[in-house]
């Protein structure tokens, strides 16, 4: 399991960098084009019709790009008056596990969702663009698989802390930090 849960660390901390980047870089293009839009807009009195769909376009691709770095840190959602409560508490390995598992089973689904979702959206095309909406949705598999190999890897740093407690640094609700002790 310690070989698994390093390649996961590698690949999940690369794959997490190059998603952050793209999606950095996604930021600066949608600036750009809002930028565009706004100058020609109140500027020179004329509009494009393609920049508010770009635009839409690329702030949807970022969230789903730095999501599984959200997922990966624990900046995601969770109950902190219901965390402190019982953080300390031996049941929170059984919780922290539980809720890993709900996870990991519902990105899965989401995959296969988001997969069905873009196949079925091969043949329409965007409005002003007249980009295929596949390329659109693309984004949803490919976001929560990138998703869901972070959380492959929390659940079994969490299913190895079960059998070996304390031997993987995890945080049920932040970060996984490589490993070992």
């Amino acid at each position: 399991m310690d070989a698994v849960i390093r390649v996961l660390d590698v690949v999940n901390r690369w794959l997490t960098r190059i998603a952050g980047y793209a999606a950095t870089a996604l930021l600066f293009g949608m600036l750009g084009v809002v930028i565009v839009h706004v100058f020609y807009r109140y500027v020179l009195g004329d509009s494009f019709g393609w920049t508010e769909e770009l635009s839409r376009t690329m702030m949807v691709w970022m969230a789903f790009l730095y999501f599984p770095t959200a997922h990966r840190y624990g900046m995601n959602v969770s109950l902190d008056i219901f965390v402190a409560a019982i953080q300390h508490h031996p049941i929170m390995r059984y919780v922290g596990l539980l809720i890993e598992l709900s996870v990991f089973i519902m990105l899965c689904g989401a995959i296969w969702l988001g997969y069905g979702l873009m196949s079925r959206a091969a043949t329409s095309f965007t409005l002003s663009l007249r980009l295929p909406l596949a390329y659109v949705y693309a984004i949803m598999p490919i976001g929560f698989g990138l998703v869901a190999l972070v959380s492959l890897e929390r659940l079994l740093r969490l299913i190895g802390n079960l059998i070996h407690p304390g031997r993987y640094q995890v945080n049920v609700f932040g970060s996984s930090t490589g490993a070992g002790s």
